[in-house]
């Protein structure tokens, strides 16, 4: 009798879970002892992710994953969860091409650029006159669309760029001066 009440108990402790004081963790109940001193021993939180990092690679966890990163382009220290919005998006210096010459240039000069590109005219094939490229959409779509709504011929096949490649570059490099 007193044996089935032991091998019970035995069983009922192989189920029983405890959670660990240092990684809060649930651990088989008979091994928390053996877990716990390891744990503390060897593990340390992250006080960043609250990870349970080995303590020989904390410092190395921290410059993978948490440091702040100097951007090559604009010279600023951001978080490193910020980065991929920063390089993409939010970096003046980022490179970004001009939606009327395709021209790449820093997202920081690239307003200034676009009010002087997109103010230049191109002869509309279709009606014959010159347009403003910066307007070109809506004349598409006020002058030339078709009785299902569409319009007649995209931007790129209407718009016959008169100056060549290096006069371009040459009138972008003057703007930015």
């Amino acid at each position: 009798m007193a044996a089935a009440a032991a091998d019970s108990d035995t069983a009922a402790a192989v189920g029983a879970m405890s959670t660990c004081a240092h990684c809060q963790r649930e651990i088989p109940f008979l091994n928390i002892d053996l877990h716990s001193v390891h744990c503390a021993r060897n593990l340390q939180k992250c006080q960043h992710c609250g990870e349970m990092i080995p303590r020989k690679l904390m410092d190395e966890h921290y410059d993978e994953n948490h440091a702040p990163i100097n951007c090559s382009l604009c010279k600023e220290t951001i978080e490193r969860e910020s980065w991929d919005l920063h390089k993409g998006e939010k970096c003046p210096q980022r490179i970004v091409a001009c939606e009327y010459c395709e021209f790449e240039l820093p997202a920081v000069d690239l307003h200034e650029h676009q009010d002087v590109c997109g103010n230049r005219t191109e002869l509309c094939q279709t009606c014959r006159k010159y347009i403003r490229l910066r307007e070109w959409t809506g004349h598409e779509i006020q002058c030339h669309t078709n009785s299902n709504g569409s319009a007649d011929t995209s931007r790129y096949k209407q718009i016959s760029f008169s100056m060549n490649r290096e006069i371009l570059l040459s009138f972008v490099f003057i703007t930015l001066i």
